[in-house]
């Protein structure tokens, strides 16, 4: 599902990322200020951060950062751009580790280093297999501490290897793409089968629009969920503080993205998933999303569900043709809803009243798929 987005007003915030090629828009903020700035970049995060550094893999040695209170967390498996695990993606790991996450930084490289010529010369003993080696023990790693679901996020070369992890027969619950290296085929693709974010700007040399184009089209064509954001005026590795093409406002926009992403496919469930108090009534309804080949037009199997306030909603969906998903904005419900899957949308009915819930594909809603919650006293 592809999204032009458009600048917006400044605010100095900003994340750890790629590499390189020059910005069209305006001078990259001085290198020093901004490395200094990155471990501010949400302000929303409020956990204490305890980090160590870890053995995961034979000889290679990551950086951890999760919350100091223990507990259950997701996981992400965080990858380096092609100048090997830095202090920028330190910061990075931290940062989400504020959010609530335990993120593993993997090391692929060995090292890190701080040239372009000597990133080149760094990656080109870079072995693919050993690569994916290292990115699923670290997956392991994190399972074996217990995390409750996983994601893999990536910049640049990182990028590249955070779709290779989800292509590798890995199951994960979320990739993240930051203007890295694509697959643009449905046969390549087809072993997805969780959302992907994907983040570019549209001035990079480095990742053509047509590969990203494709990409976000043989995603929808699987009905893999996808959200694919494309940033005018940018270039390659614009999130990257001490790079040429650091562009503050769209690193905001873009982390911002990234952060709602990963709460809502690592802490969606669990969160809407509590176990229900013994006063709680829960309400259970099944539907299908599909694309009506008579009629030419898409719809939901029911049309109205009636609970009443403090009921516990849980619908069961499954799309079962074409590009759907299910959307309820007073409850803050959005669900993507990937081809042949069902997906569980469960939430309290804390208020009265008659609520439409609509798909958000263009088209659809005014065409007849939405249907309506009636919430009674």
């Amino acid at each position: 599902m592809r999204k032009l987005l458009f600048p917006l007003l400044a605010v100095i915030l900003v994340i750890g990322a790629g590499l390189f090629m020059s910005k069209s828009k305006q001078a990259a903020t001085p290198a020093d200020k901004n490395i200094k700035n990155s471990e501010m970049l949400s302000g929303e995060g409020s956990y204490a951060v305890v980090t160590s550094d870890v053995n995961y893999f034979e000889q290679a040695k990551g950086f951890l950062a999760r919350p100091e209170k223990a507990g259950e967390y997701p996981g992400i498996v965080m990858i380096h751009e092609n100048r090997g695990l830095n202090d920028n993606i330190r910061n990075m790991a931290k940062q989400l580790a504020r959010e609530g996450y335990m993120v593993l930084a993997v090391d692929l490289l060995g090292k890190s280093v701080e040239t372009q010529e000597e990133a080149r010369a760094l990656t080109a003993n870079f072995s693919q297999e050993v690569g994916t080696k290292n990115m699923k023990a670290a997956v392991k790693y994190l399972k074996d501490q217990g995390v409750t679901k996983i994601a893999s996020i990536g910049w640049c070369f990182g990028g590249g290897q955070s779709l290779l992890l989800a292509l590798s027969g890995e199951k994960m619950d979320a990739t993240i793409i930051y203007y890295g290296r694509l697959a643009t085929t449905t046969e390549k693709l087809k072993a997805i089968k969780w959302p992907v974010l994907g983040i570019f700007g549209d001035k990079d040399t480095s990742i053509s629009m047509e590969s990203v184009n494709q990409f976000d089209a043989a995603l929808d064509k699987l009905g893999t969920p996808n959200e694919i954001h494309i940033y005018p005026g940018v270039g390659h590795a614009f999130a990257n503080p001490s790079g040429m093409n650091y562009a503050a406002d769209e690193t905001k926009d873009a982390w911002k993205k990234t952060v709602d992403f990963l709460n809502k496919n690592l802490k969606g469930d669990s969160q809407t998933s509590k176990k229900n108090s013994p006063n709680e009534s829960v309400k259970e309804f099944t539907m299908t999303a599909y694309y009506d080949p008579t009629l030419k037009k898409p719809a939901f199997s029911l049309p109205e569900m009636v609970v009443k306030k403090g009921d516990r909603v849980r619908i069961k969906i499954t799309n079962t043709l074409g590009i759907h998903d299910f959307l309820i904005n007073e409850f803050r419900v959005t669900e993507e809803l990937p081809l042949n899957q069902e997906v569980i949308v469960e939430f309290t009915a804390d208020k009265t009243g008659d609520f439409v819930y609509y798909c958000s594909k263009p088209g659809h809603k005014i065409n007849g798929q939405w249907g309506t919650l009636k919430v009674t006293e």
